[in-house]
Protein backbone atom coordinates (compact mmCIF):
# COMPACT_ATOMS: atom_id res chain seq x y z
CA UNK A 1 0.00 0.00 0.00
CA UNK A 2 1.50 3.40 -0.52
CA UNK A 3 1.41 6.73 0.72
CA UNK A 4 0.99 10.11 0.13
CA UNK A 5 5.10 10.41 1.27
CA UNK A 6 6.05 7.65 -1.56
CA UNK A 7 8.06 9.20 -4.35
CA UNK A 8 6.17 7.44 -6.51
CA UNK A 9 2.57 8.36 -5.99
CA UNK A 10 4.45 12.13 -6.03
CA UNK A 11 4.19 12.43 -10.44
CA UNK A 12 0.88 12.01 -11.11
CA UNK A 13 -0.05 11.47 -15.16
CA UNK A 14 -3.39 11.79 -16.46
CA UNK A 15 -4.90 12.30 -19.68
CA UNK A 16 -7.71 14.87 -18.76
CA UNK A 17 -9.40 17.19 -15.24
CA UNK A 18 -11.86 13.47 -14.99
CA UNK A 19 -8.92 11.20 -14.69
CA UNK A 20 -6.39 13.39 -12.27
CA UNK A 21 -9.70 14.27 -10.12
CA UNK A 22 -10.36 10.01 -10.21
CA UNK A 23 -6.59 9.67 -9.08
CA UNK A 24 -6.87 12.33 -6.27
CA UNK A 25 -9.71 10.70 -4.91
CA UNK A 26 -8.38 7.32 -4.47
CA UNK A 27 -5.19 8.87 -2.40
CA UNK A 28 -7.09 11.00 -0.30
CA UNK A 29 -9.36 7.86 0.25
CA UNK A 30 -6.36 5.64 1.04
CA UNK A 31 -4.31 8.01 2.44
CA UNK A 32 -5.64 11.26 4.59
CA UNK A 33 -9.23 11.00 5.25
CA UNK A 34 -8.75 7.62 7.48
CA UNK A 35 -5.20 8.75 8.95
CA UNK A 36 -7.13 12.10 10.30
CA UNK A 37 -9.97 9.90 11.65
CA UNK A 38 -7.46 7.66 13.51
CA UNK A 39 -5.93 11.01 15.12
CA UNK A 40 -6.51 11.71 18.88
CA UNK A 41 -7.29 14.84 20.24
CA UNK A 42 -3.77 16.32 20.96
CA UNK A 43 -4.76 18.17 24.27
CA UNK A 44 -6.42 14.68 25.41
CA UNK A 45 -2.68 13.45 24.86
CA UNK A 46 -1.16 16.27 26.66
CA UNK A 47 -3.11 15.61 29.76
CA UNK A 48 -2.26 11.91 29.19
CA UNK A 49 1.18 12.55 29.34
CA UNK A 50 1.30 15.10 32.27
CA UNK A 51 -0.81 12.59 34.26
CA UNK A 52 1.70 9.62 33.55
CA UNK A 53 4.41 11.55 35.58
CA UNK A 54 4.84 11.85 39.19
CA UNK A 55 4.18 14.68 40.72
CA UNK A 56 7.61 15.83 41.78
CA UNK A 57 9.11 15.33 38.63
CA UNK A 58 7.07 17.52 37.27
CA UNK A 59 7.17 20.17 40.03
CA UNK A 60 11.13 19.44 39.32
CA UNK A 61 11.02 20.40 35.50
CA UNK A 62 8.49 23.26 36.29
CA UNK A 63 11.22 24.88 38.19
CA UNK A 64 13.71 24.11 36.08
CA UNK A 65 11.74 25.10 32.84
CA UNK A 66 11.06 28.76 34.90
CA UNK A 67 14.06 29.42 36.27
CA UNK A 68 16.38 28.96 32.52
CA UNK A 69 12.98 31.13 30.81
CA UNK A 70 14.21 33.91 33.55
CA UNK A 71 17.66 33.23 33.06
CA UNK A 72 16.75 33.93 29.39
CA UNK A 73 14.80 36.89 29.75
CA UNK A 74 16.99 38.73 31.74
CA UNK A 75 19.59 37.78 29.68
CA UNK A 76 18.13 39.40 26.56
CA UNK A 77 16.76 42.79 28.80
CA UNK A 78 20.06 43.51 29.66
CA UNK A 79 22.36 43.28 26.55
Amino acid sequence: MSTIFDTQEQVLYFEDINALKARLDVMDSKNIVPSFRRTRDPIALAFEHIDSKPLNKLAKDFVKETFMDAVCFISKVFV
